[in-house]
């Protein structure tokens, strides 16, 4: 008797929760973070996504340096229009037009729920804003790179001949000596270091270049009486190679490139808009100084241009307004983003050209909570 008595007990007990249970109602309710009178009654806080969009430059800097015998490589090698003066100049050899997400501070909303498993399931990334539906994750978030190499001052001609600049010299010179009662002039020889002009100096280095040609001639032609084969062979044209071209350069110059990987991020805002279209001058370019910051007037104006396409204009009349006092229950906001055609132009010449998904152009619109992790 007693054992059948707490079977009814119990069982009248899980009728009474299974009753309470059908009776509870689940809410859930968003408003905006602005509107909330007391945070602490709220379960969890999320937020729209905004676009940012990310330029990534890829500019080569050539740099010209004109060689130390540069005006007498007409004279000596026949060699004319070689640089004259020290130069810089640079092209633009790759641009890459990207969109990573981040949370819109404007759009932040604060959760109401009694329903535990609408934050069990409330998908959020890590930036901790709401995930579009269907979509498993957003674009990582890459390293921003805005890298200026300086030049070492280090020498560029270092082997400018193959006898000293300065050399000793014995000369004979005529010097007044007492003789008796007379003055009388007697040669003396006199030693002096000497520096040798620079005209010698490229003189004898283009002798050098000749004689470098000579030999390597004599050599591939077998008018020498030992002749090496195989890779001995190789390594000694290489090796003429090597110093006719370390020669050359004093008449002709060098020239060096650099790379440089520049990266740059804006992020739209529609009330900038002005007949669909949105211009930001994102960077600067000089044909001397290369990619310079948007504030520097040095340069000429690279232009941002996106170019609204409107295709969620449709969808005013569903478009909700993210307040507390119209807020439906069951429904969280989200947002529907716009299509923009993206440019970047320097003058009339295009850069480059895309076509983005831009979060903040787009409506916000309400859904029902199940059909985010549906």
């Amino acid at each position: 008797m007693r054992h059948y008595f707490i079977v009814l007990l119990a069982m009248a007990g899980l009728l009474w929760g299974c009753a309470g249970s059908k009776g509870l109602e689940h809410r859930t309710s968003a408003i905006n973070v602005s509107e909330a009178d007391h945070p602490e009654n709220y379960t969890l806080v999320y937020s729209l996504p905004k676009t940012t969009l990310r330029v990534s430059v890829e500019a080569t800097r050539i740099i010209t340096r004109r060689g130390p015998y540069y005006q007498f490589a007409e004279r000596y090698l026949g060699i004319s229009d070689v640089p004259a003066t020290n130069e810089n100049s640079w092209r633009i050899d790759n641009v890459k037009i990207r969109s990573y997400q981040e949370a819109d501070p404007d759009h932040y909303y604060m959760l109401k729920t009694n329903d535990r498993h609408v934050t069990n399931y409330f998908k959020l990334n890590a930036e901790g804003f709401i995930l579009p539906a269907n979509q498993k994750q957003l674009p990582e978030l890459e390293g921003h790179v805005y890298r200026m190499e300086h030049e070492k001052g280090e020498p560029l001609y270092t082997d400018l001949s193959i006898h000293p600049s300065v050399v000793e010299e014995t000369r004979t010179v005529m010097r007044m000596v007492r003789q008796d009662t007379a003055f009388v002039n007697v040669p003396v020889l006199q030693r002096q270091s000497v520096t040798r002009s620079t005209d010698a100096k490229a003189a004898e280095a283009a002798d050098l270049i000749f004689e470098l040609r000579s030999n390597r001639f004599r050599l591939l032609s077998g008018d020498l009486d030992l002749f090496p084969d195989g890779r001995a062979l190789e390594s000694i044209i290489d090796e003429f190679a090597r110093l006719e071209r370390e020669y050359l350069d004093l008449f002709t110059g060098k020239v060096f490139e650099k790379t440089h990987e520049f990266t740059f991020d804006y992020t739209p805002n529609p009330e900038l808009i002005r007949g669909n279209i949105e211009n930001h001058v994102i960077f600067r370019l000089s044909d001397t100084e290369g990619i310079l910051p948007a504030g520097d007037e040095s340069g000429r104006p690279v232009t941002l241009q996106l170019a609204k396409e409107s295709k969620t204009d449709r969808m005013d009349r569903i478009q909700d307004v993210p307040s507390s006092r119209n807020s439906t229950p069951d429904r969280l906001f989200y947002r529907i983003p716009d299509v923009a055609g993206v440019s970047l132009t320097d003058g009339n010449n295009e850069i480059a050209r895309s076509r983005i998904l831009v979060s903040q152009y787009g409506k916000v619109i309400s859904l029902p909570v199940n059909f985010l992790w549906e």
